[in-house]
Formats: structure tokens, sequence, C-alpha cells
């Protein structure tokens, strides 16, 4: 077992509701240094609305003592057009669970009776921020559409935070989505620049990392016969053609955690290795759009473009899924 502070870190989850965000959600509802204050959702995945259905869903699923206060954000990104993953994550963004029932023919999962907050998420969270200050760690999941618009509304208040640990960017392997760029900074450039230079914080957990941490589809198999549940049965669902496209695809039948990866790096930074690098995203390249360009020269001079972000390069994947499996 990994050993574990006293004292809960207060936390807010921002999320587009695919399939790893789900994992990462669960791994953070069930860790005991992670006090989950709120759940901020933002278009990705999927859009804005069923992202919130499905960390009701899960929520649902999980069913925590204490739930988090659920809160929409934003619907599009800040310039671009939206721009989805429903190939990868099915059409509701978890697997289409709709084609699962019962041994009666009853959904095994119903339609929701829990609505989300009716507060907005860029209010929430410059509330959190203003509360809890720099306690408070921000674990974004999916594009920074939501952070980026609470920075500019009120820089002054998030810059009171502690940090955030952002799924996102490339700094030394190539992207996901294109050549160049990773799914979060693709869909949402702008918004990822304007936190790059927002002077919180900022630790980076890309796919230099999360393409590290691979889980097979037998373990996953083998974990819900191991320890049958709610839980261990909707990890098995959902993650059904998310695995599947990744088999299809790349040849290995599983897929990569890269969400549940940001959440361990924020419950246990040791994870990790990190390089202090300054970077910028390119939000205008006709082919390198939503690129994370981590400055790595010799000769680059820390007065002009000092540091901002502590970029994930190495990762103890295997320290890190014996904490996914102990939080799922």
């Amino acid at each position: 077992m990994i050993a574990f502070a006293n004292q809960p870190i207060p936390v807010i989850l921002d999320t587009d509701g695919g399939v790893d965000d789900a994992l990462a959600l669960i791994m953070a509802l069930n860790s005991p240094q992670l006090d989950l204050k709120a759940v901020t959702v933002v278009a990705g995945n999927v859009n804005v609305d069923l992202a919130t259905n499905n960390v009701l869903r899960v929520l649902s699923i999980v069913e925590p003592e204490i739930s988090p206060i659920v809160a929409k954000g934003c619907e599009k990104p800040l310039v671009r057009p939206p721009f989805n993953a429903a190939g990868i994550h099915g059409a509701d963004g978890l697997g289409e669970l709709d084609q699962f029932l019962e041994a009666d023919g009853t959904p095994r999962y119903p339609k929701l009776a829990i609505e989300p907050s009716t507060e907005n998420a860029i209010e929430l969270l410059l509330k959190t921020a203003q509360e809890y200050g720099d306690s408070l760690i921000i674990i974004a999941l999916g594009p920074l559409t939501n952070l980026a618009t609470a920075i500019q509304k009120d820089g002054a208040t998030m810059k009171k935070i502690g940090r955030i640990v952002i799924m996102g960017g490339a700094v030394t392997v190539p992207g996901n989505i294109t050549a160049a760029a990773e799914f979060n900074f693709f869909v949402d450039p702008h918004a990822a620049q304007i936190v790059m230079e927002s002077g919180i914080p900022l630790t980076l957990v890309g796919l230099d990392v999360t393409m590290k941490a691979p889980i097979a589809r037998q373990v996953v198999e083998d974990n819900l016969q191991r320890r049958p549940s709610k839980v261990t049965q909707f990890i098995v669902d959902c993650t059904g053609m998310y695995m599947a496209f990744h088999r299809d695809n790349e040849n290995f039948h599983g897929c990569y955690l890269h969400d549940p990866l940001a959440v361990a790096v924020a419950i246990d930074p040791s994870l990790v290795t990190t390089e202090s690098l300054y970077m910028m995203v390119e939000t205008e390249g006709r082919f390198t759009s939503g690129m994370s360009l981590g400055d790595r020269r010799d000769r680059r001079s820390e007065k002009t473009n000092p540091p901002n972000v502590e970029a994930c390069l190495e990762v103890d994947t295997e320290r890190f899924l014996q904490l996914f499996d102990q939080l799922v």
C-alpha cells in the first residue's frame, strides 16, 4: 500500500466527460488524499450536456458519501469551432452504454434522475479559488476553455490557487490528433495559451508520460472477475469501444490512462520526473495548431522566457498502475 498524508487536498476536477475522464473521476472520488469539492464540465470529447451527464453517471455508480458539486461550463472553444472525439469514446462519450442490458432485458444504465448544479462552472471555479487559495489544486482533463475563461474574467483570483495539473500537450513526442498536437490542446489552443501565460503554477501531464502508462483489456476483465461490483462492471463496459479503437488502430487491445495519470500526479507527484520549461501553444499554425512547444534549448534565456510549466517527462509506470488498481 502507498502511505497517505493526513490532510486531504481540496481539488476541482475539470473534465470533458470521456472514458478515461470517467476512470480518473473514480480515482479522485476514492482517493483519501483528495477532497473533491467540485467537478466542472467543458465541451471536448463530447458536447457539454453529454459530458455533464457522464459525470453524474459516474457519481451514481460510485455513490460517494459526499458528492461534489457538478457544474456545467463552456459549450465551445474560445475561438475555434467545436471538435469532438465521439468516434473514439462513443456517441455518448462512455462507450455507448445504452447497448448494455441486464439479464431481464432492462437497461443496465437507465436514465439518470440526478441533475447538475444550476451554478455556472466559471463562477464555481472563481468562488472555490477564493475560498481555498493556494491549498486548491485544479486537475484539468479536457480542453482548457473553462479555466481560460475564468482567468480572463478574474485572473487575480485564479492566481491564488496552488497549482493546475493539466492532462495535455506533448513535449518530446508526437501529438495524437495531429502530428503536432495532443487532443485537448488541439480542441482549444487559444485557451491552452492563456493558461500557459497565467502565472499560475502548472504541471503538464502530457503524452510524454501518458503513452507510457497503458492498461490491457485482459487486466480490466480480470479485475471484474476478481472484484465484481457496479464499478468494475462499469469499467469493463465503458472501456470496450475505447479499447477496441486502440486494438484496430494500434494493434494493442487496451488503452492509455491519460486522465487517470493526471489524478495520480496530483496525489503523488513523485510518480513522475519533471523538467521546468518555458512553454507556449501554437494557435495559428496551418499544420501545427495546438502544438505545445517547450523551449529546451541550451542557450535559452530564463530572464526573457522564465519557465512556466513543470513538464512530466518520465513516469514510474509500475507504481502508477498499483495506485490506479488501488483506487478503482
